[in-house]
């Protein structure tokens, strides 16, 4: 088991305190050096530690109930592997696949990376993640240096469950609608005081003199000046996102295209072989390939609705594409190479 320390070099990538693995209710964190699982259960237990040396698969899919699930093949000894679902469970109106094929991609591009560099090694994975007794509870302690009032090699707090967040109390929402109130008030206060003088109705002119002195051969007529208040109209050109022309598609070897206009990352290719991408735009990427299945995982790095489209070609042939346009949204695609 691992502590809940994070040491100097290693930073948190994603967490998620809602997942379910192998029926247990458990928080995830992923952090550039291992994978934790944590019981929600029996917050004094310490945290699974998974290295990435010892995933041998990622697989997605779904269970009984339809909710998104991430399938994990662990080797726990030589020639020995354990499976292990992690489960997003959705509440009504929700949609958590594109937050299970981000965690799928992060894990594989992990694995892969440390498959290539350390190659793969078993690990130990205890109960409850697997059958068999559930250990005492061991409270979690601070590292021995820290205990001897040396520097510590932690630079992170020890991680806890998250905590939900409080309701807003009643009272605010009372003292806003009341200050709307008072600002409707005041508005309506100040047309009523300003609104004569716009439309020349404010004091009256004096009255004309009844006689005229006998040096004054005439008088002069009184002209009452109207102020005239013209509103001018703008109207606001809405702005189209420029688009670029498409690339042409080589008539030989397989190719994947992608195109966003903003940032994306992901994998294409092979098991064992995947390429990785991150760019932004349109562009080719040749897979080296020859009936064989292929596959692409791409994901919107921006909060837009902006579509992102993901193609797979074969000798100039499109076999293959997806899209989605959720914020940070996937596309995740197979393609098989191999003659009918």
């Amino acid at each position: 088991m691992g502590d809940l320390y994070l040491s100097s070099n290693e930073s948190i990538i994603l967490s998620t305190n809602n997942v379910v693995v192998n029926s247990v209710q458990a928080e995830a964190i992923l952090t550039n050096e291992r994978l934790m699982l944590i019981d929600a259960r029996h917050a004094e237990l310490r945290p699974q530690d998974i290295p990435f040396h010892a995933i041998a698969t990622v697989m997605i899919g779904e269970d009984a109930n339809l909710d998104p699930m991430l399938s994990l093949a662990l080797l726990t000894a030589p020639g020995v592997t354990q499976t292990i679902d992690m489960v997003f469970p959705q509440m009504p109106r929700t949609k958590r696949v594109s937050e299970r094929n981000e965690w799928a991609n992060r894990l594989r591009e992990l694995s892969t990376v440390s498959a290539r560099e350390d190659g793969a090694s078993p690990a130990q994975i205890l109960p409850p993640w697997v059958p068999g007794e559930v250990p005492a509870g061991e409270e979690t302690k601070a590292p021995p240096a820290a205990e001897a009032g040396a520097a510590s090699p932690f630079r992170n707090p020890p991680l806890a469950p998250r905590k939900p967040r409080a309701p807003a109390p009643k009272d605010r929402t009372v003292m806003a609608v009341a200050a709307v109130v008072v600002v409707v008030v005041i508005v309506a206060v100040m047309a009523y005081l300003v609104a004569p003088s716009l439309f020349g109705k404010g004091a009256p002119l004096p009255p004309a003199a009844t006689t005229v002195p006998a040096t004054v051969p005439a008088t002069a007529p009184v002209t009452t000046a109207t102020t005239v208040v013209t509103t001018v109209a703008t109207t606001q050109t809405p702005q189209v996102p420029a688009t670029t022309a498409a690339l042409a598609i080589p008539q030989t070897g397989v190719w994947v295209r992608v195109i966003y206009a903003g940032s994306y990352t992901g994998t294409a290719g092979l098991p064992g072989r995947f390429r990785d991408i991150a760019d932004k735009g349109e562009h080719l990427y040749q897979i080296p390939a020859k009936d064989e299945i292929i596959s692409a995982t791409i994901t919107k790095q921006d909060n837009t609705g902006n579509r992102l489209t993901v193609e797979i070609y074969n000798n100039g042939a499109l076999i293959q594409s997806g899209a989605v346009s959720a914020p940070k949204g996937t596309v995740d695609i197979d393609a098989d190479l191999r003659s009918p």
